[in-house]
């Protein structure tokens, strides 16, 4: 589980960091991925739960639906013509990462602090965590 934690602080805070975009819903999802669950880790151990099965989920599980799910190739390719490439520099500017940004993230509120580190330990519960 530790694992997954630090992926959730670690994605939470990417996101934070694209401010003008998040939190979701500022900038709406691409509404033909936004639902689909794409179970690359199969075999043993594979689990399903509310977070890939469901009525908010479409699971992608066949080796075959998981590549080139836009209708290309698979690879990556890019062709953008003058106006394009012109609104990809604006958006890149505008979605940048704010690398100074560091919220508190959902992961983090239910944590604990320890003298080593301000953020996380099993010592003492962080203050206002609960509020």
């Amino acid at each position: 589980m530790t694992r997954e934690i630090a992926h959730q602080k670690s994605f939470e805070k990417a996101l934070y960091a694209i401010e003008p975009n998040f939190p979701s819903g500022k900038l709406p999802g691409m509404p033909e991925f936004t639902n689909k669950y794409y179970n690359m880790s199969q075999g043993e151990g594979d689990a399903e739960g509310p977070w890939n099965t469901g009525p908010l989920w479409e699971n992608i599980s066949e080796r075959e639906a998981q590549s080139a799910v836009d209708g290309g190739s698979g690879n990556a390719v890019v062709k953008l013509g003058r106006k394009d490439e012109q609104a990809s520099a604006a958006a890149a500017l505008r979605t940048a990462s704010d690398p100074t940004s560091d919220p508190t993230t959902g992961a983090e509120l239910g944590a604990v602090q320890d003298r080593a580190s301000p953020r996380m330990s099993r010592r003492r519960p962080i203050q206002g965590a609960n509020k």
